[in-house]
């Protein structure tokens, strides 16, 4: 080539280009953002509409199905899920990874805005938001203290702290558990509202006439203008206390005399505690762009800061921070790269055994893993646990390429060559198999790119940093490597391997003499695999077929040839790895221990309280808090709905046991706890996911009531416990009993006899007994509610309902009317019932969730499958139908995904090689190495109990372009041998053994690059060990297999005489044109 001819010539030239590489990746390096995982911007948008005070039955069919109906038929759309429940509908529609979400949101908006008309009278606007994917909260901090209590915590939290948190830079909001705010409750006597004759809708419309503050406008003058403000402001309790709500028998009525007001809090539905003392908590929640990392270390230098400026006694601490897990996994990684690093260079100094030749290859690792950087930041990648992994596959991969170039100058060298001409010739010799064992490697990737799905979003920037780095070492390989070769590289003296040690050899003598030794001993294993070889492919067995009447008694011998039997003993291990190959247990993405225990409680009746729930839940934490794992525990009740403690467990170096370890020692305790359905595991979650990798959802529709809905989906989950397939007590569904309520009829008819509106009764029992906001105040320059309602003794049974009483009239002796008080008794009536508390759909029908966690040793394919089956046989009529959702339904997806990936990935391999080799044969030689590669995988990962999952798919997908290296470097020389006169079986075996170093060299390279991997402890363990064991074991059994099949293969398929490449094929038929 002439760039590496020039390089050769030019030292500086070559050495500057490397040099610029790496200032461009040390510059990118500092722009890149540090992430988890890739971003992604899934497209979801969800949709909240409010009807106050509807039933879920009601919201369903006046608002959900409206709003499902208008939107089943947009673009892009992929799945539709809605929860419709007291007075809210909640709808969240999935797109395509592909559709854009702004275009998605306005589409949707477009939607809404047709059926507006059709919602009923008094409901909210719509609410359209984009769903954000990274909307959880990443810290959970805790406000505790034993001199102040819950109300002047959650006071404190909501006045100072909240804007305090929301300004650290890449936070999205601020959440707080625990407490409530002020509110200034307006308490009253419903009897003394009667003997005066005031109604609830009266004293709310005085309240808020009294209680004024707002711009009157501006006095302009000659030189200025002078803002005008109204005040008439309510602040304290006597102040409203003192309200005048008329005249009665000639003097003021007061609100006081028909009731007393209090300064309260709203009242809470949720209690924390932390480490069993009473807390606040406060919820950090990330935007989506925000590195979570950075978040953190300003958080812990503001902490300090924040803990200054508390009230004496209050203390403010991280409670549960799910960034440790984030920032031990990427430091491992980082580990692991160092590893990798002293591995790679270990087995390259013990073939070289010379500094200078070791520092050839090595140069390489740096140059193109800085370089990369810069690849990345032009593609707007980020640091995260993928391109980091990506990295640590590529130091093994990037010296491949300087290796070869090493070894084949090296060889000239050694045949008393000038290491100027041998670098000269030997780069020429071997830049096109260079050049094509870097662009097959990097077409590898090229179909990740092209799949669409959440695979291949998040695994393009793990395949386009593994390309960029094997692109830059392959240019590294054919610039900087050969001029290093041509001055750095010495022949060795095989004389000094003779010599007699008499004690008087110095000790440099010594080690060149062990060198000498050493080469010497290579050679050897050069010579004796060629003989081997050899013998193998050249010699014939013969197989003596026994007497038989068919063959007329007479004894037959066939003969079978030597390649033949080779490729037969690689199909028969191919054939056995197929059968371990389904023995894998498979999943999505493997659970991961993340240092995080999560303790669920959830009531078995939905009309339970929070003392209730808290009473059992204090038991539960009782279990938790004996465990010795345990670092420190933050427990959120809450009602309605399921109640969380989020437990951080000590260091992984500080304990023996894993997360899902610990949660299975607790599990028989939590099981005796009555009242709640309590649930302890390992909070590991899947990529861009909420749930772990191998999590059961499993969806019931139906076109029948939800009565009958739900009867099904208690008989399918009784059928799947019996299964075996799931941890006890984690077969649940998205369904709960009905909650009681009272339904109040109002009679028309008697409500104009006494001359009461509808809407008057109808506001009477909403402010009364629901207690509703009507007002502000402010207190220390914040604004809190007004409240107005009855005494909570006076509204404990449907029976005290009678005691409120609404304003009306009557007719007089005269005709006349006059107003006159009314009991609501007298105009409503009210029956007890009961009525779901949330109904779910999922595609317009009405829909149950079963969702289960598996029981080890069982693959997600394997149950997905068989309790489809049991589920269809169970419940299974044409009104209703079967399918997965979350986790499931992306297995299932990406499974598909997967294949064509790698039919992709074989197809653009093949593609290229038979470009840059003009022949149809070559590539078919090389790519047949990929079946026994993938192989070894199979074995290597059923050996060490690993699973089939999306790190090991992309393990099994680098392997593809790894072992076609090796297939390259075979055919490469026994074309060009061939094309020197030898026949196709004596060039293929010369070239074998030829090539057999290098390939050992870069074999070893990749293996002990991948050790680190394979054998990975601590954060985040569990996605590098699959990823690592398949390119271990691809790589071992898989050359092994390669160095005598592949030649064995050759010498079928190849022609006898190779078709020379166009650009050499004219300037060759001029000095030895064909006959």
């Amino acid at each position: 080539m002439k760039l590496t001819d020039l390089c050769i010539k030019r030292p500086v030239l070559s050495t500057v280009l490397s040099l610029i590489i790496i200032a461009l990746g040390i510059v990118a390096f500092e722009q890149l953002q540090v992430r988890q995982y890739p971003q992604i911007d899934y497209p979801k948008v969800s949709i909240s509409t409010q009807l106050e005070g509807a039933s879920p039955l009601i919201i369903e069919s006046t608002i959900t199905k409206i709003l499902e109906d208008a939107l089943s038929g947009i673009e892009g759309l992929k799945d539709m899920k809605s929860k419709s429940s007291t007075g809210e509908s909640r709808i969240t529609l999935t797109f395509n990874i592909e559709r854009d979400i702004d275009g998605a949101v306005n589409d949707v908006r477009d939607k809404i805005g047709r059926v507006r008309q059709k919602l009923p009278e008094g409901v909210v606007e719509p609410r359209i938001k984009k769903a954000d994917a990274d909307a959880v909260a990443i810290i959970h901090l805790a406000l505790h203290s034993e001199q102040h209590n819950i109300e002047e915590l959650a006071d404190y939290a909501n006045r100072f702290l909240e804007s305090q948190l929301e300004s650290i830079n890449g936070v999205s909001s601020i959440d707080i558990y625990g407490g409530g705010e002020f509110e200034m409750r307006i308490v009253l006597d419903p009897v003394k509202m009667a003997n005066f004759k005031i109604t609830p809708n009266e004293i709310a419309k005085a309240i808020k006439s009294q209680n004024i503050e707002k711009p009157a406008g501006n006095i302009k003058t000659k030189n200025e203008e002078i803002l005008v403000t109204t005040k008439a402001p309510l602040i304290t309790e006597v102040d409203f206390s003192n309200i005048i709500l008329g005249e009665r028998n000639g003097a003021l009525l007061r609100l006081r005399d028909i009731g007393y007001v209090e300064l309260s809090t709203v009242d809470t539905k949720s209690q924390v505690r932390f480490n069993d003392k009473p807390a606040i908590a406060i919820a950090i929640t990330k935007q989506s762009v925000a590195n979570p990392l950075s978040i953190a270390k300003t958080l812990e230098k503001e902490l300090p800061k924040l803990q200054r400026l508390l009230p004496n006694g209050m203390k403010l601490e991280i409670a549960n921070d799910k960034t440790i897990f984030i920032d031990r996994s990427i430091k491992e990684v980082y580990t692991t790269i160092f590893e990798a690093t002293f591995l790679v260079i270990i087995v390259v100094l013990l073939f070289l055994r010379s500094y200078r030749a070791t520092l050839i290859p090595l140069v390489t690792i740096p140059v193109s893993l800085i370089g990369t950087f810069f690849l990345m930041q032009l593609m707007g990648f980020s640091l995260n646990i993928l391109t980091l992994l990506a990295l640590v596959l590529a130091i093994g991969m990037v010296v491949d390429d300087a290796i070869v170039m090493l070894e084949n100058i090296y060889r000239y060298i050694e045949e008393g060559m000038n290491p100027i001409q041998a670098a000269f010739k030997g780069a020429k010799e071997i830049s096109f198999a260079i050049i094509a064992m870097t662009i097959t490697l990097a077409a590898v990737y090229a179909p990740i790119t092209l799949i669409p799905g959440t695979t291949g979003k998040l695994f393009t920037e793990f395949a386009m940093t593994l390309a960029g780095a094997v692109i830059i070492s392959g240019f590294v390989a054919l610039t900087l490597s050969p001029m290093m070769c041509g001055r750095l590289l010495k022949a060795h003296n095989l004389k000094l391997a003779a010599e007699k040690d008499d004690g008087n050899l110095t000790l440099k003598k010594r080690f060149k003499r062990l060198d000498v030794k050493i080469e010497l001993w290579l050679n050897k294993l050069d010579d004796s695999y060629g003989r081997l070889l050899s013998f193998f492919i050249k010699s014939d067995v013969k197989v003596s077929v026994p007497h038989t009447e068919l063959l007329h008694n007479k004894e037959t011998t066939f003969k079978l040839n030597g390649a033949f039997l080779v490729i037969l003993v690689g199909l028969l291990f191919f054939g056995l790895s197929i059968f371990a190959y389904k023995s894998l247990k498979d999943e999505y993405i493997p659970r991961e221990d993340q240092g995080q225990l999560t303790m669920r409680s959830v009531p078995l009746a939905n009309n339970a309280n929070l003392d209730f729930v808290d009473k059992y839940v204090k038991q539960a934490e009782a279990v938790l808090k004996d465990i010795p794992e345990m670092d420190k525990r933050l427990s959120i009740v809450q009602v309605p709905g399921e109640s969380h403690s989020l437990n951080l467990l000590v260091p992984w170096e500080k304990r023996s046991r894993s997360t899902k370890e610990v949660a299975e020692s607790i599990r028989l305790a939590l099981y005796d706890i009555v009242g709640l359905n309590v649930i302890a595991y390992s909070s590991g979650t899947s990529l861009g996911s909420s749930k772990s990798g191998d999590s059961f959802d499993l969806v019931i529709s139906s076109t029948q009531d939800f009565k009958a809905l739900t009867a099904k989906a208690h008989k399918a989950m009784s059928a799947l416990n019996k299964t075996g397939f799931f941890e006890p007590k984690t077969v649940e569904a998205d369904i709960s009993s009905d909650a009681q309520e009272y339904i109040v009829t109002i009679d028309r008819e008697k409500s104009a006899i006494l001359g009461i509106e509808i809407d008057q009764i109808s506001s009477a029992l909403d402010t009364l007994v629901g207690g509703k906001p009507i007002s502000k105040f402010k207190k220390e320059s914040k604004l809190f509610s007004v409240r107005i309602q009855v005494d909570d003794d006076v509204r404990q049974t449907v029976e005290d309902l009678a005691n409120i009483f609404i304003k009306g009239s009557s007719v007089g002796s005269r005709g006349q009317r006059k107003e006159t008080m009314v009991p609501l008794s007298e105009v409503i009536s009210i029956d007890k019932t009961s009525s779901p508390v949330e109904i779910g759909h999922i595609r317009g029908m009405r829909a149950v969730t079963i969702s289960g966690r598996l029981k080890e040793g069982f693959g997600l394919g394997e149950v997905l499958e068989k309790s489809r089956d049991i589920v269809e046989a169970t419940v299974g009529d044409s009104s209703t139908q079967v399918s997965f959702s979350g986790s499931s339904q992306e297995f299932l997806e990406e499974s598909l995904t997967m294949v064509k990936m790698f039919v992709l990935a074989l197809l653009f391999i093949f593609m290229v090689l038979a470009a840059q080799y003009e022949s149809w044969r070559d590539p078919w030689i090389i790519i047949l190495s990929v079946p026994l590669s993938l192989a070894g995988a199979v074995i290597f990962l059923k050996i060490f109990g690993q699973t089939s999952n999306i790190y090991s798919q992309i393990g099994f997908m680098t392997l593809i372009g790894l072992i076609t290296k090796h297939g390259i470097l075979i055919v490469d020389f026994a074309n060009a041998l061939k094309e020197e006169g030898l026949s196709r079986v004596d060039a293929v075996i010369k070239a074998s053994r030829l090539r057999l170093r290098p390939i050992i060299m870069t074999t070893l390279a990749m293996v002990l690059g991948a050790v680190p991997l394979a054998f990975a402890d601590g954060a985040g363990m569990e996605s590098r060990r699959p990823i690592g064991l398949v390119i271990v074991g691809g790589m071992l059994i898989g050359t092994m297999f390669t160095l005598f099949v592949l030649p064995a293969v050759y010498t079928f398929i190849s022609r006898k005489e190779h078709k020379a490449l166009a650009e050499d094929l004219s300037e060759k038929a001029v000095k030895k044109p064909k006959k």
